[in-house]
C-alpha cells in the first residue's frame, strides 16, 4: 500500500493530513499559508515530495445538492494542475461537510478552535473518510 497525502483545499489557508503505508492510521500535517493559487500548487507539491506519497485526494466542495459551485471548480483546476507538478495520481473526494464536522470535534475536544487546527482537521476527516470509502 502506499502513504496517501489528503488536501483541504482554500484560497489562504491549505489544511494537510498523510496517512501512513498501511493506510490505517492518519496525522494531520501543519496547515499550510498561501500567497495565491500558483503559491497553492507550488507548496502542496512539495509537500507531497517530502512525505514521500504516492496518491493524493483533494477535498472537492459540493454544493448541498451535488453541484459544483465556483470553489469547486478552482479546485478541480488545482488538482490538475497539481498532478501534472507532482506526476502523481490526484483524486477529488466528496468533502461536504469536512470542516463542519472538524469544527464539532474541535469543539467537543474543547480546543481553541483557530483556523489551522479547523483546516487541518477537516484534512484528517477527508483521508479517513476516503480511506474507508476504498474500503480499507
Amino acid at each position: 500500500m502506499a502513504r496517501i497525502l489528503a488536501v483541504d483545499f482554500g484560497r489562504r489557508r491549505i489544511g494537510l493530513a498523510v496517512c501512513d503505508e498501511l493506510q490505517i492510521s492518519v496525522r494531520g500535517l501543519p496547515t499550510l499559508k498561501v500567497q495565491n493559487f500558483n503559491d497553492s500548487v507550488a507548496q502542496v507539491a512539495k509537500c507531497a515530495k517530502c512525505e514521500v506519497v504516492e496518491e493524493v485526494v483533494i477535498g472537492l466542495p459540493l454544493n448541498m445538492d451535488g453541484s459544483r459551485g465556483e470553489m469547486a471548480q478552482v479546485t478541480e483546476k488545482f488538482a490538475s494542475q497539481l498532478a501534472v507538478l507532482c506526476n502523481l495520481p490526484v483524486h477529488t473526494f466528496d468533502e461536504r461537510l469536512s470542516s463542519v464536522g472538524a469544527k464539532r470535534e474541535l469543539h467537543a475536544m474543547q480546543k481553541k478552535k483557530s483556523r489551522g487546527e479547523v483546516d487541518r482537521l477537516a484534512a484528517v476527516l477527508i483521508l479517513e473518510t476516503y480511506l474507508q470509502h476504498k474500503g480499507r
